[in-house]
């Protein structure tokens, strides 16, 4: 063996689970199965603060519930920040990939009938990105700057001071309309990630897709709107 072969060294090694995550394809997979479960949340909060509608006595047990079963609130919460983590970081980096790829966008649009909800899936991203840590400080942590008159464990009398202030029913408004429109292009994709594709079913999946994030974002306005009618009161 030569000094000069020997003075060469070895490409460093990277782990399989790295270079999946390296892969666009893994991106994908990884940005669906963290995507199911912040899905399976949206779901499970929704149900409940709907209890809202049945009154304080109920919303607030359900709180109560939570704050007490320490272990399963704190389990939930590690596994929904790694989940926002990666689902974050593996669709801005999907994002900037293919803005790298085409630096220079066409002048017509290839798929000229592609979905507003797909066109806008990093702005509506981040844009819950930004709900979720603003209604963590608002209704969860009741951060002075931005609920004021916050009570810690009285979830029912939060939800109703916050919705007094009209400036936020609109900014949670938006917010949703936001959510709804990235999970009905989101669940689509999570299928298509996964290898759910079929000439048959795939339009049906789109289908549903929209209409679950219609849904959703409909029943999660109608608290803000309960508040604003007096459906939901003090």
């Amino acid at each position: 063996m030569s000094v000069a072969t020997a003075n060469v060294e070895a490409p460093a090694k990277v782990s399989r689970l790295a270079a999946f995550w390296q892969s666009q394809i893994g991106k994908k997979f990884i940005s669906a199965l963290t995507g199911i479960v912040l899905f399976l949340f949206v779901i499970g909060h929704l149900l409940g603060n709907l209890q809202a509608f049945q009154g304080m006595d109920k919303l607030n047990a359900y709180a109560h519930f939570l704050q007490s079963a320490k272990g399963l609130l704190w389990t939930t919460r590690v596994v929904l920040l790694g989940a926002v983590i990666l689902h974050a970081t593996a669709g801005i980096q999907l994002y900037l990939g293919s803005r790298a790829a085409r630096p220079v966008p066409y002048r017509a649009p290839l798929v000229p009938s592609s979905p507003v909800s797909s066109r806008t899936m990093i702005w509506t991203g981040l844009l819950t990105l930004a709900f979720v840590v603003y209604h963590l400080l608002d209704l969860t942590l009741g951060a002075a700057v931005v609920h004021a008159g916050f009570v810690p464990g009285d979830a029912y009398f939060n939800l109703v001071a916050t919705f007094h202030n009209y400036g936020k029913v609109i900014f949670y408004g938006i917010s949703l309309i936001g959510l709804g429109l990235h999970l009905s292009h989101g669940l689509y994709s999570m299928l298509q990630s996964l290898g759910f594709r079929s000439q048959l079913w795939t339009p049906r999946f789109r289908a549903a897709a929209v209409v679950i994030g219609l849904v959703l974002a409909i029943f999660y306005i109608l608290i803000p709107v309960g508040v604003v009618t007096g459906l939901i009161r003090l």
